[in-house]
């Protein structure tokens, strides 16, 4: 796909969205860098300092949007912005953190995807690309909610792609590999889940950390988000992507093959602690 307009990337403060806001600029791209944070402002001069590419800030919270716009020239949306709390039980999780996180993960994104999809039908081209998850893959315990809303996200992502190729626009979802972002910094595979504070979990949180003990690349920010900046531009109707080889591999492998049982079962058998000799 030929870029011709604004790229716009929601989440840009930080991690995978700060990446794809400094790659979109390292390449040329007018760029839209949408902050949660006024703090991350600097972060973001830093990051694209330098780079040919024109790049507006805005600070802008996707759960409250207010009167928004996006520019009339929007060719590319990114969803990313998203959060990850604690890595808990599902029977200890209060519903308002689970309404909290369909609130950021999803429901945000649906919103900025409504204001994007008249532009881009006006424009009779574009491009929406959502930064899912490869969580998605194994029934991992103490994500529940994460999982939840990444979960809506791609079944909302395939019926974005059937309603609005009609009109010129493109979808990719992007399903990242393990990569150095500060989300991760809490994230199962660098630590042990919080669960273990649960005597009833603490075996199962023991053993999850033992499976990602082992030795596995976690790539760059700067890596990813030049893996997915070429997808965005070398769009040719696959929707699914990594943030690296082996992810991307996965998004074309990995989705719950033969209705997924076996996978599913497999994976418990992992980590279940009742399943171990």
């Amino acid at each position: 796909m030929k870029i011709d307009g604004t790229v716009a990337v929601t989440g840009a403060g930080g991690g995978i969205g700060l990446g794809i806001a400094a790659e979109a600029a390292r390449r040329g791209y007018a760029t839209l860098a949408l902050i949660y944070d006024e703090a991350q402002h600097a972060d973001v001069e830093r990051a694209v300092d330098g780079f040919p590419g024109n790049v507006a800030i805005q600070c802008l919270d996707i759960t409250r949007p207010g009167d928004f716009a996006f520019p009339d020239d929007l060719d590319v949306l990114v969803n990313n912005a998203g959060i990850r709390l604690k890595n808990l039980p599902i029977e200890h999780i209060p519903l308002d953190e689970w309404r909290l996180y369909f609130d950021v993960n999803f429901l945000g994104h649906v919103t900025m995807t409504q204001r994007a999809i008249p532009i881009m039908r006006a424009r009779h081209k574009g491009l929406i690309c959502n930064i899912n998850s490869g969580s998605l893959y194994s029934p991992m315990p103490f994500l529940a909610p994460y999982r939840a809303t990444k979960g809506a996200m791609m079944a909302f992502t395939e019926t974005l792609r059937a309603e609005v190729e009609q009109f010129g626009i493109g979808v990719l979802e992007i399903l990242p590999g393990a990569v150095k972002t500060g989300i991760n910094k809490e994230s199962v595979t660098v630590r042990i889940a919080h669960a273990v504070e649960y005597p009833e979990y603490a075996a199962m949180a023991q053993r999850q950390r033992e499976l990602f003990s082992g030795d596995f690349t976690i790539w760059s920010i700067e890596d990813a988000a030049r893996f997915i900046v070429d997808a965005m531009e070398d769009n040719k109707g696959r929707m699914r992507h990594g943030s690296d080889p082996q992810s991307d591999a996965m998004a074309m492998s990995g989705w719950r093959p033969d209705g997924g049982e076996e996978q599913i079962a497999r994976f418990i058998a992992m980590i279940d602690p009742s399943k171990q000799v």
